[in-house]
């Protein structure tokens, strides 16, 4: 599968809500790894990383449930002769259940990102997530990020 039909596929599937088909994008033994704060994990924690199809689909699947009208816009995505994927994504929905330690505000959402994958003739090996950990956990004035700011209530 081209770089540009495997990448559409994963767009697609985030956006019709299938965990299980963005978890086929990956290899059997393929890996996401968090290189961030991750949300919903201890702040203090080592890196969030998932290991094999399933355990991908479960955590596609806990944000798809706790952000049950969540989109994915891939901005721009370019290619490297080491098989590597860059892409910047954007994420808007309404976090509306709990996930984790992320707890439900009914807040509106917007995260900019970027997720570099290693590519393989079966699928993705791996996804790297990077993103502003700052205003993900809403703390830079004026962006809705996953948590409200220090001391405010929404």
């Amino acid at each position: 599968m081209t770089e540009e039909l495997l990448l559409t596929r994963y767009e697609r599937g985030w956006n019709l809500h299938d965990h299980r088909g963005c978890a086929e994008c990956f290899t059997a033994d393929g890996v996401r790894e968090f290189l961030v704060a991750w949300p919903c994990g201890d702040p203090d924690g080592p890196p969030h990383l998932l290991g094999g199809r399933e355990a991908i689909a479960q955590d596609i699947g806990g944000l798809m449930a706790a952000v049950p009208d969540l989109s994915v816009e891939i901005v721009a995505a370019g290619y490297g002769s080491d098989r590597r994927l860059w892409t910047e994504w954007r994420v808007r929905g309404t976090h509306s259940a709990d996930w984790g330690r992320w707890r439900a505000r009914g807040r509106r959402i917007e995260v900019l990102g970027v997720s570099v994958f290693r590519l393989s003739n079966a699928g993705f090996t791996e996804e790297r997530l990077y993103w502003d950990s700052v205003s993900v956990r809403g703390r830079r004035k004026g962006l809705p990020g996953l948590h409200p700011p220090v001391g405010g209530t929404s």
